[in-house]
């Protein structure tokens, strides 16, 4: 054997050495880089929270109209005064204000006086009507609760058409946050 082979066999290199030198750590530019990976998972996650308190929210407006809807159509079915059922409910329309009414739950009310409570109560209810002096005094009465715990929807409004068939449709509307128009149609019969 060749004395200098041996030598060149026997030696030895440092743990974590190459053959080019040893490795020092990360650079500036994979640190960069590793930092901009994060924020753009970050920010992507931030978005993806954003869009989802959105789609909630619009969920929950959606239910408090489906409810709204429902429960005129509940008052209808309690008093379906007029013929066809209902009928006496007919021809409140979107714009159209609370009318006067007696308030029911402290007198006692014929059936046109409680349809008129009814529809005096689910127009405050809706929303669009809560600085209405109407609106206000039901408040006020204890019939609805105050516009800082129950606003109603987002500039929220109904109508109710009662057909010649007895087929009741009650619709609600109300703006989304970027100013659109939705709405909920329930059809029945009284």
């Amino acid at each position: 054997m060749n004395p200098g082979a041996a030598v060149k066999l026997g030696v030895r290199r440092p743990v974590g050495s190459s053959a080019r030198g040893a490795v020092g750590g990360f650079s500036m530019i994979e640190l960069l880089v590793a930092v901009l990976v994060m924020g753009i998972g970050v920010l992507g996650i931030a978005a993806l929270q954003m869009v989802s308190l959105q789609n909630n929210r619009a969920a929950l407006v959606r239910a408090e109209a489906v409810a709204l809807a429902y429960d005129m159509m509940d008052r209808i079915r309690v008093n379906p005064l007029g013929t066809p059922p209902g009928a006496a409910y007919d021809g409140i329309g979107i714009d159209a204000e609370p009318p006067n009414a007696t308030n029911c739950m402290t007198n006692t009310c014929s059936p046109d006086q409680m349809v008129d409570f009814d529809r005096a109560l689910w127009k405050c209810q809706l929303g669009a009507f809560n600085e209405l002096a109407a609106c206000t005094a039901w408040r006020a009465a204890g019939l609805l609760p105050p516009v800082a715990n129950q606003p109603g929807l987002p500039d929220g409004d109904g109508a109710i058409v009662v057909e010649g068939s007895g087929i009741v449709r009650i619709t609600v509307q109300w703006s989304d946050p970027g100013g659109q128009v939705q709405s909920v149609v329930i059809e029945s019969q009284a």
